[in-house]
C-alpha cells in the first residue's frame, strides 16, 4: 500500500468516526428496521431458542450477517447498533481506499485521486448508512475491492491478483444480488482482456469465476438444507418477487416493462443519494471514461446502474421519488450504489477528455464544491439515504415508543410479540425471549395460553392481521391475567400480573 493510499484509510476512518459519532447521538443508527433485522439476525445464530446455522434464515444473502456475527455478540453493541456501525466503518474505509488505488494508477497521480476520494468520503448518504447495519456500504467494499484488483490484473496479468479478485467477488455475490450481475459482467471483462493479451479466457473466467461458483451451490444447498427449495430465497413467502407480487396487484410498480421509466427512476435515486452534480456530471463525462485506461473499472463500478434497471423492469424492485406517484424516499439508498462509479467516471472522462489536465480536472473540484454546498442547502433532496431512514423511523413512532418504553421498564422474561411489530435491539430483550407465532413449540403455546407461557405481550390491535391480537381478543380472561402498560394508538404492551 502505498503512503498516499494510507492516508486516505487514515482521513476515511477518522471522517468515518466522526459520523458514528453523530449518528449516535442522533438516534439514526436504527432508523431503518432492516438494520435492526440485520443486527437481530447475525445475533440469534447463537442467541435464540433454536440457535445454528439456520437462524441466519433466507432472501437476505448470509456474508453480512457472518461479518456481524462476533461483535453482535457483545451485548452493548448489539443494544446500542455499533456493531453494524464497526461493520460499516471497515467497509467505507475500503471503499475510499479501493477507488484511491484505481484512479491514482489510471491518473497516474495520486494527488488528483484524492478529488474522486473526495466525493466518496464527503458523501453524507454514505457515511449514514456505513453507522448503521445496512448492507449497501459492505457490498460497495467488495465491489471496489474487486474492481481494483481486476484492474491490477489487466495492467500486470499475475494470476494471484485475478484469483484475488475471484475471491472478493464470491463475498460480494455472498452479500446481495447485485454482486450477482457484477460477477457476470466480470467475467466478460476477464474473458476480454485475456483474449486481448494473448491469455487463454476460459483459463482466466475459471480462475476468476471458481470461489463465486462455490458461494452460489452452496447457497443453493442451504435452501434446500433449511427451506426445502433451492430457490427458496427467489420464490419464498419473504422474497422480493413475492412481495413486489403484492404491489403489482395494488398498481405500485411503475417501472415493470418500462425501460424508459425505470432509468429515469434509478437516476433519480442516484441523484438524491450521490448528488445531483455528480451524477449529471458522470453521465457527461462517462462516454470519455469508457474510452480512457480506466475503461474496464469504469464498466465494472458501473454495473450498479443496469442491475438497478433490470430489477425494476423486472418488477423485482421499486423505487419511490418525492416527485413520483406515489410520491415518496423508498429505496433511495439504492442509489448509493452508483457513487463511486460516478466518481471514477467523472476523474477519468475529465482527464481523458481535456487538453489540459489541469484545467479539467480543476473542472472537477468546482464539481465537487457544488455539490458539498448542495448537501449542506437542501439536504433532504440532496442526502436521500438519510431522508429515507428518517422517513421509516418518523413513519410509525408508536413502533419507536414502544421500544423505548420496553428499554426503560423491561425487566427480563419473555415476550410474544406478533413478527410484523418491530422490537429493537435497544429493548434490551434478548432474542432467546422473543417469542413469535412460529417459534417453534413455544409460539403455539403461547397464543393459545399466554398466561402460562410468556411474561409480556406486545400486539397491535390496529392491525387485523396481528395474529398475536387476534389470540388474546379471543381469551375473555386474558386482561384477569395482564395488566395494560403500555397503548399508543393500538399498539400495546402487556405485562402478566
Amino acid at each position: 500500500m502505498t503512503r498516499s493510499a494510507r492516508w486516505v484509510g487514515l482521513v476515511a476512518f477518522v471522517v468515518g468516526g466522526l459520523a458514528q459519532l453523530w449518528a449516535h447521538h442522533a438516534n439514526v443508527v436504527f432508523a431503518f428496521w432492516d438494520a435492526q433485522a440485520h443486527l437481530d439476525i447475525a445475533r440469534r445464530v447463537i442467541d435464540s431458542t433454536t440457535p445454528g446455522l439456520q437462524m441466519l434464515g433466507t432472501v437476505w444473502l448470509p456474508v453480512p450477517h457472518l461479518l456481524l456475527l462476533l461483535p453482535v455478540q457483545v451485548d452493548a453493541w448489539w443494544w446500542n447498533g455499533l456493531a453494524g456501525g464497526l461493520v460499516g466503518l471497515a467497509a467505507f474505509t475500503t471503499i475510499a481506499v479501493g477507488l484511491h488505488d484505481i484512479l491514482a494508477r489510471r491518473l497516474r497521480d495520486p494527488r488528483w485521486a484524492w478529488l474522486g476520494v473526495a466525493f466518496v468520503v464527503l458523501n453524507p448518504s454514505l457515511l449514514f448508512l456505513q453507522t448503521t447495519a445496512m448492507t449497501e456500504p459492505v457490498l460497495l467494499a467488495f465491489l471496489v475491492a474487486a474492481t481494483a484488483l481486476l484492474d491490477r490484473w489487466i495492467e500486470a496479468g499475475s494470476t494471484s491478483l485475478l484469483v484475488g479478485a475471484g475471491l472478493v467477488t464470491a463475498l460480494a455475490v455472498g452479500s446481495r444480488y447485485d454482486g450477482w450481475f457484477f460477477a457476470a459482467v466480470a467475467v466478460l471483462v476477464v474473458a476480454w482482456h485475456a483474449r486481448r493479451n494473448g491469455r487463454s479466457p476460459v483459463g482466466a473466467v475459471l480462475s476468476f469465476i471458481a470461489p463465486t461458483a462455490l458461494v452460489v451451490i452452496a447457497w443453493l444447498a442451504f435452501n434446500y438444507a433449511y427451506f426445502g427449495d433451492p430457490l427458496e430465497f427467489q420464490r419464498g413467502a419473504w422474497s422480493a418477487q413475492s412481495q413486489q407480487a403484492a404491489l403489482a396487484g395494488q398498481g405500485l410498480l411503475p417501472t415493470r416493462g418500462r425501460p424508459d421509466l425505470a432509468l429515469a427512476y434509478y437516476l433519480g435515486a442516484a441523484a438524491l443519494a450521490c448528488g445531483v452534480v455528480l451524477i449529471v456530471g458522470a453521465l457527461a463525462a462517462s462516454w470519455s471514461a469508457l474510452r480512457s485506461r480506466g475503461a474496464a473499472a469504469t464498466t465494472l463500478l458501473g454495473a450498479a446502474l443496469w442491475f438497478n434497471v433490470i430489477a425494476l423492469v423486472a418488477g423485482q424492485s421499486v423505487i419511490a421519488l418525492p416527485w413520483t406517484e406515489p410520491a415518496g424516499f423508498l429505496n433511495v439508498r439504492y442509489g448509493v450504489m452508483l457513487l463511486p462509479a460516478a466518481a471514477a467516471a467523472l476523474l477519468l472522462g475529465l482527464d481523458h477528455a481535456g487538453r489540459s489536465r489541469q484545467s479539467m480536472l480543476r473542472a472537477a473540484l468546482v464539481a465537487l464544491s457544488l455539490q458539498v454546498a448542495l448537501f449542506a442547502l437542501v439536504p433532504r433532496l440532496q442526502v436521500g439515504a438519510l431522508s429515507e431512514g428518517l422517513a421509516i423511523r418518523d413513519g410509525d413512532p408508536r413502533q419507536q415508543d414502544a421500544s423505548d418504553w420496553l428499554r426503560d421498564h423491561y425487566d427480563g422474561g419473555r415476550v410474544l410479540v406478533d413478527g410484523a411489530i418491530n422490537i429493537s435491539p435497544r429493548t434490551r430483550v434478548p432474542l432467546r425471549d422473543r417469542i413469535h407465532e412460529w417459534t417453534w413449540e413455544l409460539g403455539a403455546k403461547a397464543l393459545a395460553a399466554p398466561e402460562l407461557a410468556v411474561e409480556w405481550v406486545v400486539a397491535d390491535a390496529r392491525t387485523p392481521d396481528d395474529a398475536v391480537s387476534r389470540a388474546i381478543g379471543k381469551r375473555p380472561d386474558f386482561r384477569k391475567r395482564f395488566d395494560l402498560v403500555f397503548d399508543q394508538d393500538g399498539l400495546e404492551i402487556w405485562r402478566r400480573r
